[in-house]
């Protein structure tokens, strides 16, 4: 049998996987550990996700994150940001002057602990949400409007997550992290977020030069992005990203999704939108479908549950039935 690292760059590098690697990160707030935490005891996971977070960091004001800002939560869900720190492009220096040191060693200590007592387990370490942080720091708005009429401020933004993306990159590699991944929403339900040439203009190349950093310290790259985000799979797979994870298929559909099969590796779960109305048989159903359609004999797919069951209202029962449908795929 392979261990769990083999398994998973089996199944990134279609070198044949043993079976379908599991993925099960979740939130550790009360709603969804009240769901997960026999889950996580009673599953085997192939893949760790490892966050960053420097614990002699100090933040603003209570509850702040690292960035600057407060998550306000409303139901189950993360929320959304009230009051972005950088609403006025005046507080940039500012609010940079503000931001932990993303170079610290205490950072990384958990994952150096982490690669000591897992050497065999798959281990990817979490850079955040990367560019959707300015959404967070700037609002949805103001975002939108920069990427026409802000152009100096944005770019100035842009590096300076990159930069600290670098960072996190260079420490995740001393720890000894088997590949680092990032949360980016790209697309909306039924189409871009923004016009090809809009991302094409602001990110191409800083992406295309992050991916390869990423690749010359030896990790692989995972990227998440949800919505209806087909019109950049060329490109990511271009760029040489090694793994996409989306929470949501149906919106763009198997069967075009299918264009990318052996060209990157899928890490999904099924489709978060319609899963809980999914009734065991519709679920296996659409299981073999996803995975006949985005994997080939030699591997291309891994399953990672939703980090977030609570907010979607998947009971303990439901997400149980999923990842034994999933192990049997």
């Amino acid at each position: 049998m392979q261990t769990s690292k083999e398994c998973v760059l089996n199944a990134i590098e279609g070198k044949g996987p043993d079976r379908i690697p599991l993925c099960m990160d979740f939130d550790s707030d009360a709603l969804n550990r009240a769901i997960t935490e026999n889950i996580v005891k009673d599953y085997n996971a192939d893949i760790l996700i490892i966050p960053s977070y420097d614990p002699e960091f100090v933040p603003v004001a209570e509850g702040y994150t690292q960035w600057g800002y407060k998550m306000e939560t409303f139901g189950e869900t993360m929320g959304e940001v009230k009051n972005p720190p950088l609403k006025n492009w005046e507080n940039f220096e500012n609010w940079k002057s503000h931001l932990p040191d993303f170079t610290a060693p205490g950072r990384y200590a958990e994952a150096k602990r982490c690669r000591q007592l897992y050497p065999d387990k798959f281990l990817v370490g979490g850079l955040g949400m990367m560019m959707e942080e300015i959404i967070n720091l700037r609002g949805y708005a103001n975002c939108m409007v920069d990427y026409y009429d802000e152009e100096e401020n944005l770019n100035r933004l842009i590096d300076c997550l990159y930069e600290v993306g670098k960072q996190m990159v260079d420490g995740y590699a001393e720890a000894g992290m088997d590949a680092v991944m990032a949360w980016e929403d790209w697309g909306l339900q039924r189409g871009p977020m923004m016009s090809y040439q809009m991302w094409e203009t602001y990110y191409y190349d800083r992406m295309k030069s992050f991916v390869d950093y990423i690749h010359k310290k030896g990790m692989k790259y995972f990227l998440h992005s949800c919505g209806h985000i087909t019109y950049l799979l060329d490109v990511f797979t271009e760029f040489g990203v090694d793994v996409i994870q989306m929470d949501q298929q149906m919106n763009m559909g198997l069967e075009l999704l299918g264009k990318w099969t052996g060209k990157i590796c899928f890490l999904c779960p099924v489709d978060i939108q319609h899963s809980v109305q999914m009734t065991k048989e519709e679920m296996g159903s659409y299981i073999k479908d996803m995975i006949h359609a985005l994997s080939t004999e030699k591997g291309g797919f891994m399953y990672k549950a939703y980090p977030q069951p609570a907010a979607i209202h998947m009971p303990e029962e439901q997400l149980r039935q999923e990842i034994e449908l999933m192990k049997n795929g």
